[in-house]
Formats: C-alpha cells, sequence, structure tokens
C-alpha cells in the first residue's frame, strides 16, 4: 500500500550534498569541463549513496573525490573509444600541420584524468601529496608519480 520514507537516510544524504557538492564541482569541472562536471558529480554521488550509509565509510569526502575520478574517468575512457570508431569510419588522418598555439586548458585536457586530478588538488587547491594521497585513496609514490608525469607532459605540450 503506502511506503514508509526514512527521512533520516535522505536528510543525511541531503546534508552531505550540501557539506562536499561545490568542491565536488569544482573538482568535476578540471577533470572533464564544465559541461560535463555535473553530470559526473551527480552520478558518483548517487552511485556512491548506499555505500555512505552511516559505518559504510570512514572518510565520506575521500570516498566521493574517488568516485568521481572513476566516473571521469569512465566518461574518458567511453569517448576516446567512439573518437576511434568515427575516426577509423572516415579513413585515414589527414597530414594537416597541428596547431602550433597550444594554450594551457588544451595541455591540461590531454593528461590523463589521474594526471589532471593531482595537478588540480597539488596547484589549485594547495595540498600537499600526502593529503592528496589521502583524498584519491592512493599510495603517496602513486601522486608523485603522476605529478611528474604530468609536469612533463605539460612542458612538452607547451613549448
Amino acid at each position: 500500500m503506502f511506503e514508509i520514507e526514512d527521512t533520516t537516510a535522505t536528510s543525511s544524504a541531503d546534508e552531505l550534498w550540501r557539506s562536499h557538492a561545490d568542491e565536488l564541482l569544482r573538482f568535476a569541472t578540471v577533470l572533464v569541463g564544465p559541461t560535463d562536471a555535473h553530470d559526473i558529480v551527480v552520478e558518483a554521488f548517487l552511485r556512491s549513496a548506499e555505500s555512505m550509509a552511516p559505518g559504510g565509510v570512514t572518510n565520506q569526502r575521500a570516498y566521493l573525490f574517488r568516485a568521481v575520478v572513476n566516473h571521469a574517468h569512465d566518461l574518458r575512457r567511453s569517448r576516446e573509444r567512439r573518437w576511434a570508431r568515427d575516426l577509423a569510419a572516415i579513413g585515414p588522418a589527414s597530414t594537416a600541420a597541428p596547431d602550433t598555439f597550444i594554450d594551457v586548458r588544451r595541455a591540461v585536457a590531454g593528461l590523463s584524468v589521474q594526471q589532471r586530478a593531482v595537478v588540480y588538488f597539488a596547484y589549485w587547491e594547495d595540498l600537499p601529496e600526502r593529503s592528496i594521497a589521502d583524498l584519491l585513496q592512493v599510495a603517496p609514490g602513486t601522486v608523485r608519480r603522476h605529478l611528474v608525469r604530468a609536469r612533463f607532459n605539460l612542458r612538452k605540450a607547451l613549448r
């Protein structure tokens, strides 16, 4: 007949959204751009909701950041597969000269999702490697490796 809604779960989810949505949206914007950022955050939040029940996750903020990274990575892989199919359908690549004026946004967009995430936290949020590792739930050495590779790729792209 009638279902009784659990208002405590709804209110805690609302509080969780209110407390983390802004920073997750800024982070997702760096990873996937402003067009897809909101969708990525909402999807990550909805998929994570069951695990976020009280007693389920100890660091909810880190869990949500990691979920955003995972969904951004899924989106990038999906687009790369689509681009590969489209390029294969139109034939061999053209020999046109590449654009010599590459801006910073394009260079950052060329980084992997993991590298963009680490660059965001290191340069925009000014976090130390240990804090970045805690947020992304990876080892500090992984953060260091992604930063080194990101800097190398950015230097190469911006020459």
